[in-house]
């Protein structure tokens, strides 16, 4: 049965929300929604609104926090096991944040492993996560992941083939903006930038009122990339490595600005490429979701969506006392739910085993009747058929011995097997065209036209080192009428 499955990307300025729902031919949005965060209680008033407007109710939740509530430190483990990173890396992290280690959520991803492991840790407080969680459920909702805001998104399109193998990924925001560097397909690095944009317009595309002046534009975008560039050298240097981009992706409501391709390309001197993942042909929408999509708006929330919550790249908040606890009733659910799917394959694997039952028997009887066929049409002389196929062999048999009986051969030396000697010494690149063979007790003359005088020698060559003849002499070799083929004819003496 197919699952609804809702992604909220919460950020500063709002909450988007992207419902999907999976099945066999891909994914299908069913509805789409962003609403501004505004105030102290502007979460609140934010889901509130939004689950008036429009029912979102699903059954999975997956939810994405802001990255500026994150602290991000890449550390290089002296062990590649995951189990003992997970074990020693409260300690390595306790050293860098100003905060008592039991009071954060770690998690952590492996980008780069040999015999020491290059990982980017995150952690988070968790007052913070229990804050959010609080929010969420107060409005029925449970999500099975928290994430960070981007990272499904950077994953989504590390699973695309197009997508280079050393990149950024830039979501463009009104007061905060975040950079996601992927190295080797895998997330190396993430930062947060507190740097207010100027204006961008509205949230939706064509509403161009307060839109920033070209010059001021530009310069903002002048500063941001800067510092991309001075934070890209940072980790550079730590990590004791020379990093070139291949392709910088961007979103955001920086992204509404017609001229943001440009900009960013020539300040970070790299190709700058505005992504928008409704484009994948396993993801359909219907007209009413098409109307009110805006890829730079509903991307985040879109790709979380389709973020596995058990497995693939990515981070997850709901562990530890934050760990998601099953109830009863859910678990019946999901066995029933269970049950009834495997009754359903059940049944058609028992349609699909008698279908080929069926047809396997009809084939079996028109072989059999076709062998019948073959058989009388072979030996027209036996009139009463039992087992065709083993009176097929009794006959076959009786061939082969009376081949004996045939003028210079014996048990171990037949005709066919001169035929088949000299058909394999004779290479099949060669001109020839047999016209004629005769087989005596004492030689074989083989006669025939080929294209040059050396194919004949060639011929001859092969078959003297036959174990069937103790000679072989060209009786004669000469250009027929038409000048262009030689005539030939060659002796094979025979061994006693």
């Amino acid at each position: 049965m197919p699952e609804k499955i809702l992604g909220l990307d919460i950020s500063h300025d709002a909450i988007t929300a992207v419902q999907v729902e999976g099945g066999l031919k891909g994914y299908q949005i069913l509805a789409c929604k962003r609403i501004a965060v505004k105030g102290d209680e502007g979460l609140d008033n934010a889901l509130t609104e939004l689950f008036d407007q429009q029912d979102f109710r699903s059954d999975v939740y997956l939810a994405s926090i802001p990255s500026e509530h994150v602290s991000f430190r890449n550390l290089r483990m002296p062990f590649k096991d995951t189990k003992k990173i997970r074990q020693t890396l409260p300690f390595e992290v306790e050293t860098m944040v100003p905060f008592p280690i039991d009071d954060l959520v770690i998690d952590f991803t492996i980008h780069e492993r040999s015999e020491r492991s290059d990982i980017l840790a995150v952690s988070v407080r968790k007052a913070l996560i229990s804050g959010y969680l609080e929010h969420l459920q107060s409005h029925s909702i449970d999500p099975d992941v928290l994430d960070i805001r981007c990272v499904p998104t950077v994953s989504l399109l590390l699973k695309q083939e197009e997508t280079p193998d050393n990149g950024l990924f830039l979501d463009l925001g009104e007061r905060q903006s975040t950079m996601v560097l992927f190295l080797k397909r895998r997330v190396a690095s993430i930062r947060s930038f507190s740097l207010n944009a100027p204006t961008f317009g509205s949230t939706t595309r064509g509403d161009h009122t307060e839109t920033p002046t070209r010059k001021q534009a530009e310069s903002w975008f002048e500063s941001f990339c800067t510092m991309v560039q001075n934070t890209i050298h940072s980790i550079g240097c730590q990590n004791d490595r020379d990093i070139q981009l291949e392709t910088v992706f961007f979103t955001g409501v920086g992204a509404l600005y017609g001229e943001t391709a440009e900009w960013l390309t020539r300040f970070l001197g790299v190709p700058a490429k505005e992504i928008d993942l409704s484009k994948d042909r396993k993801i359909n929408m219907g007209e009413s979701v098409v109307r009110a999509w805006d890829p730079v708006l509903m991307d985040n929330a879109l790709a979380l969506s389709l973020r596995n919550g058990k497995q693939g790249q990515g981070f997850n908040f709901r562990k530890d006392e934050f760990a998601i606890k099953k109830r009863g009733f859910w678990l019946q659910k999901e066995f029933r739910r269970a049950m009834v799917f495997i009754g359903v394959i059940l049944c058609l694997l028992m349609v699909d085993i008698g279908v080929d039952y069926h047809f396997l028997r009809e084939r079996y009887k028109m072989l059999d009747q076709r062998v019948t066929e073959v058989f009388s049409q072979t030996f027209p002389d036996v009139k009463r058929i039992v087992d065709p196929l083993q009176q097929m062999r009794v006959k076959v048999n009786e061939v082969k011995t009376s081949a004996i009986s045939i003028p210079g051969t014996n048990s171990t030396n037949k005709v066919l097997d001169l035929l088949k000697d000299i058909s394999d010494r004779i290479p099949k690149s060669l001109d020839i065209k047999v016209s004629r063979m005769v087989i005596d007790q004492e030689t074989v003359r083989v006669s025939g036209k080929t294209d040059t005088f050396n194919t004949v020698d060639s011929i001859k060559s092969g078959l003297e080192s036959s174990r069937y003849f103790s000679g072989v002499t060209i009786s004669s070799a000469n250009l027929d009428r038409t000048g262009k083929r030689v005539q030939f004819e060659i002796k094979l003496q025979r061994k006693k």
